[in-house]
């Protein structure tokens, strides 16, 4: 690793929780000349090492110099960092440079959600969660991209084109977070801001070879009153390249204080000594078999976490595939429904087929055969899935899955150009692994355990009961001691730029 050595890396953990109480200064600094992970760079900064506005600088360098080549942000705001930066940055991340999703409100920005009818949509309000990003410290240098209202498991919208995998341009980031999962890759930025409503944290830190947790529902900033039942499924996080700054990302934005959902979760800062119980399942949802080499890298982490003291064994899935799948989708196809009505009803007689991607308007065209006792079918068919999901954790204490049915798509493969129809059963097949964890609402994390023979990453998933972050956190950081992933570098790189 660039920034500190192996041993190093778990003992400076401990200094995130002394961050805040670090003086800044305004002395002029450069920041390093080799890439840094965000727990550095806020430890340089309150040490008076470098300032917010020398990383929001050599960040925009690095994002100008292969933003042409993986088209991770279409929407920079570069004026409005280095403002924010030169006026002075408070919190435990103080001055560490990002990217914000782009469908999340933030006052005076694009709000497009990838959809070419939102292109002129600027943001009158910010939303509480982007609200907790800035108050941690974060200076976001640009909205990052993402699938037409982030309903696709790959990044290639029409309304800012292909956003393409550092590790191999020709293959997806994933989706929908794909535009902050191929920037952190890239070495762009160390962490970016991720949401999450069926995958879309995991899935692009399996395809771009990053960390990304996806907390419990209720867990985050802004959350806290949303209902806990399996149809409300998306949550905030991040993507980074090193656990500690998922775990300092986390334990910045979660929701505190009155009306919090779970009590504060810990900074987590290295491993735990507690021996896990984990059941395994690799048989995808549908009953088939991933690709061989998920299988291959599967087995690799089951071997690993065996050498280093925890239980495995097989365990079925926790809930009817047949059933769950189904249910799953025809939610996520009203989703659909509702983005197609609210679109139309704000361009009366304007041809949805010119501002809509053909996957959006035919999984509206699919939504709305079904009546609403289907729709009953199939949301007590997921409320029994939540439970029997969160039932499993009296016997175990992790649940390991793949995050992919394969590694990382070509560009292509599940294009929005594509119609539902005709694509319904491949994405399925693809991405059909990790939507149970939002249904159920509880924590899971995608870790980069091993890679294709091509050298495309592949994610390995660990869920575990709801408000359990910090057993997540704390098997990442043992894992990766191991693995030392984050020595890892992508053919586009930008990180010593």
């Amino acid at each position: 690793m660039a920034f500190v050595s192996r041993r190093g890396f778990l003992e400076t953990g401990a200094a995130l929780a002394a961050l805040s109480a670090c003086r800044q200064t305004t002395a002029a600094k450069t920041p390093p000349t080799k890439w840094t992970d965000a727990v550095s760079q806020a430890k340089a900064v309150a040490e008076g090492k470098t300032q917010p506005t020398a990383l929001v600088e050599a960040a925009i360098r690095r994002l100008e110099s292969v933003n042409g080549k993986i088209n991770a942000v279409k929407f920079p705001n570069l004026e409005r960092a280095r403002e924010i930066a030169a006026n002075g940055v408070k919190g435990p991340l103080a001055g560490v440079p990002t990217l914000i999703k782009d469908n999340v409100h933030q006052k005076g920005l694009p709000y497009t959600q990838g959809c070419r009818a939102l292109a002129a949509t600027v943001a009158d309000a910010t939303d509480a969660y982007p609200a907790a990003i800035e108050t941690a410290g974060f200076v976001s240098i640009g909205r990052s991209t993402l699938p037409e209202f982030g309903i696709t498991a790959t990044t290639e919208p029409l309304l800012t084109g292909v956003t393409r995998n550092p590790w191999n341009l020709d293959h997806s980031t994933g989706g929908s977070s794909g535009g902050s999962a191929a920037a952190v890759a890239a070495g762009v930025v160390p962490v970016a801001h991720a949401n999450d409503g069926g995958g879309s944290i995991r899935i692009p830190a399996s395809c771009c070879g990053l960390v990304g947790l996806k907390p419990s529902r209720r867990r985050m900033a802004g959350d806290a009153a949303s209902p806990d039942i399996a149809t409300h499924l998306g949550v905030e996080g991040c993507v980074s390249r090193t656990v500690r700054d998922t775990a300092a990302w986390f334990h910045a934005t979660q929701a505190k204080g009155e009306g919090a959902a779970f009590a504060e979760a810990p900074l987590v800062t290295g491993p735990s000594k507690d021996r896990l119980r984990v059941g395994l399942r690799l048989n995808h949802p549908s009953g088939g078999l991933p690709h061989e080499e998920v299988q291959r890298v599967f087995g690799e982490a089951s071997a690993l976490l065996q050498k280093l003291g925890h239980k495995v064994k097989d365990v079925p899935a926790p809930y009817k595939g047949e059933v769950v799948i189904p249910a799953f989708m025809a939610l996520w196809e009203s989703g659909a429904g509702q983005a197609v009505a609210e679109i139309t009803k704000m361009a009366p007689g304007v041809d949805p087929s010119t501002i809509l991607e053909p996957l959006t308007l035919t999984m509206a065209a699919q939504a709305a055969t079904y009546t609403p006792e289907q729709m009953q079918v199939s949301t007590a068919a997921l409320d029994e899935a939540m439970a029997s999901y969160r039932a499993q954790f009296k016997d175990i204490d992790i649940y390991m899955t793949p995050v992919l049915g394969q590694p990382a798509a070509p560009i292509g493969y599940i294009a929005p150009t594509i119609p539902w129809p005709e694509q319904r059963e491949r994405l399925i097949a693809y991405a059909g692994f990790t939507g149970v964890e939002n249904v159920a609402g509880v924590p899971s994390i995608g870790l980069p355990i091993g890679e294709s023979k091509d050298g495309i990453p592949i994610g390995i998933q660990f869920a575990t009961a709801p408000g359990g972050e910090a057993r997540l956190i704390a098997l990442a950081y043992e894992l990766e001691r191991e693995l030392l992933w984050y020595d890892r570098r992508p053919g586009v790189w930008a990180g010593e730029i």
